[in-house]
């Protein structure tokens, strides 16, 4: 992660410089742009991709993804691209490859003498970063502090961010007005020079924070502007987005929020699995299609020469090969664009493996047979022991998560100023368990279930939600189909993590749900890395019958109690409730946000085991 340069005055030197370091993938999952990222020393937030430097950053080639991405963003979406780093320097402290950023907040606080201050505008704080090969060293300090007056800024204590903002619903990003908050009571505005600081205390009760200024002795706590009546103490929106670095038109009530909150930033993702081609031409030309349909036919073979991706197409003849290309264009302009399901083309796959179809990418092997007891429920299981997955950023949102599968929410905010060329993507490689279920025995329980008074309250309380948040709810979503198949996701993704080694937060859930008229029952767990070598079989070892089976006995044990029962197992939302769940809580169901593909909602163990004899419960 890159940042502005700052000389001792605190002014930039045009030069960017090292801060600090996260995961790639988390560039699209936990810390994307937009988000604001909590450093050793300083907080800030990931710029827009139109502030990216393209150079160092490889293209990243899966045609359905990219085709997804394009019916979101526009077909002005030219490839999906890694995150910006140089082979040659990967442990170089110096480089100035990386991802740009910028210091947000905007205000700090001394930790010293609690002097609360703007970053920019007043020279009473400064970025110090003198040891180039500790970028975790990087810091802001006080340099106009009192008590630390006789170190010099290199020894002083670094500031602390500021820990509140303000966010709007439309997905804008502030400072929290400080000065106009201690002000407001007043009546006559802030003074002509504030000297705001911070003080803070524990309590139990209420949150003791205290905004004071010593230049006119106003003062106030920061209790007033939290709670639902806190935006009337608040000004309206002025339409911030700080990794753009831009204002818009707004207007909304702000919402007063704490730095680090995870409602801050949710990232707005498109994934898919690679699927094996057979090779024929046609196929070939289609799956890098956004490479080969940019070319003129002058440069054609050169291009294919020098790609190693498009090494199986060097024996064909260029005006062969430029005819497929002239047939597959003609044919993209003729067909009309239309919605499809990513999870359509991996379930015929995954449900019915073949030889025929596998590759470096994707191999998967069924399993002879079911666990014992289990016939009623999965009709397949299918040991994956190895996969690709692409996942896509096109945007992100904040106070509420985008449903499953989501790619327009409401409150999409987007990643730059002007049409993207380009977003930013990550491909792990890794294994999976993939599990098919009874289609029929699923149908007949389903009929019964989808009326039950649990399922009708669950469906309920998700439509009062929605139209709390201003969104129609959708009428399609399987209720108890989602129930069933995401409950039993999660108590598998539990049992499994104490086995397999890995932590429940890396294995991730999949669920084939179909769509309306063409439903399905299927589940992947998966586990993956982005090293090319993907990760080492212990999830795809358990995958085994004899495993598995012992995992699907241990799981329905442990649903059948909770250490919160009876309160877990009686609980039902009520309309407009955001806890879209029945049985289910963190001691028994809950996982990961990197793990649910639904935050943790449409879970209840009653459907797999019976907790209140009321005959929702699935016969196994």
């Amino acid at each position: 992660m890159t940042s502005p340069e700052k000389t001792g005055q605190g002014q930039p030197k045009g030069d960017p410089t090292r801060i600090g370091n996260i995961r790639p993938s988390h560039l699209v999952t936990t810390t994307g742009i937009g988000a604001v990222v909590d450093l050793p020393s300083m907080s800030v937030v990931v710029r827009g991709t139109d502030s990216w430097s393209a150079a160092r950053q490889e293209a990243i080639t899966e045609p359905r993804l990219l085709d997804e991405v394009r019916r979101v963003l526009g077909d002005q979406v030219l490839a999906l691209r890694s995150a910006p780093w140089d082979p040659h320097a990967d442990d170089d402290p110096w480089t100035r490859v990386g991802v740009p950023v910028a210091p947000f907040p905007g205000w700090v606080r001394c930790p010293a003498c609690f002097r609360l201050g703007p970053l920019h505008g007043t020279n009473q704080f400064t970025i110090v970063h003198r040891w180039g090969r500790r970028p975790d060293l990087a810091k802001i300090v006080h340099s106009g502090c009192t008590k630390q007056a006789n170190r010099p800024d290199a020894k002083k204590r670094a500031c602390v961010p500021a820990r509140f903002l303000v966010v709007c619903e439309n997905g804008h990003l502030d400072d929290f007005p400080y000065s106009d908050f201690v002000h407001a009571s007043g009546g006559d505005g802030p003074c002509m020079t504030p000297n705001l600081r911070m003080r803070d205390s524990a309590s139990t009760l209420q949150p003791l924070v205290t905004i004071s200024c010593d230049s006119c002795n106003a003062k106030a706590n920061i209790q007033r502007a939290s709670g639902k009546g806190g935006s009337a103490n608040l000004p309206v929106c002025r339409g911030r987005h700080p990794h753009l670095q831009r204002f818009e038109a707004c207007g909304n009530p702000l919402r007063m929020i704490v730095l680090g909150a995870s409602n801050l930033w949710f990232s707005v993702t498109a994934s898919a699995l690679h699927l094996p081609q057979t090779g024929g031409v046609e196929e070939t030309v289609a799956q890098h299609w956004d490479v080969l349909g940019e070319l003129p036919k002058s440069i054609l073979g050169q291009v294919i020469g020098g790609m190693d991706t498009l090494r199986s197409l060097r024996d064909i003849p260029v005006d062969q090969l430029w005819d497929v290309i002239e047939k597959h264009r003609a044919a993209d302009k003729d067909t009309p664009k239309k919605t499809t399901d990513l999870l359509e083309a991996e379930w015929k796959l995954l449900s019915r493996p073949t030889t025929d179809k596998q590759d470096d990418d994707f191999r998967a092997i069924p399993n002879d047979a079911v666990p014992q007891g289990y016939s009623n429920l999965i009709d397949q299981v299918v040991r994956v022991s190895r996969l690709r997955e692409v996942q896509a950023l096109v945007g992100f949102t904040r106070l509420n998560a985008p449903e499953r599968r989501d790619l327009q929410p409401r409150n999409l905010v987007r990643l730059r100023n002007g049409p993207a060329k380009w977003v930013p993507a990550v491909e792990k490689r890794g294994e999976g368990i993939f599990l098919e279920f009874d289609e029929d025995r699923i149908v007949r329980w389903e009929s019964q279930a989808e009326h039950h008074p649990r399922i009708n309250a669950l469906r309920d309380a998700y439509r009062g939600w929605m139209h709390s948040v201003g969104q129609s709810p959708d009428p399609h979503i399987p209720v108890a189909r989602t129930v069933l198949l995401h409950t039993l996701s999660h108590l598998l993704i539990r049992q499994v993590s104490l086995e397999c080694g890995y932590s429940s937060a890396s294995i991730q859930e999949r669920l084939y749900l179909g769509r309306p008229g063409a439903r399905t029952a299927g589940l992947l767990l998966s586990t993956a890395a982005s090293d090319s070598e993907g990760t080492l079989g212990g999830l795809v070892a358990l995958g085994e019958t004899k495993h598995l089976k012992r995992l699907l006995d241990s799981a329905m044990r442990d649903a059948v109690r909770c250490s919160s029962d009876p309160l877990c197992s009686d609980h039902i939302p009520i309309a407009e409730s955001r806890t879209l769940h029945l049985a289910a809580c963190h001691a028994c169901l809950f996982v990961s946000e990197t793990s649910c593909e639904t935050n943790n909602r449409w879970l209840d163990r009653g459907v797999l085991v019976d907790l209140s004899r009321d005959g929702l419960t699935f016969p196994l």
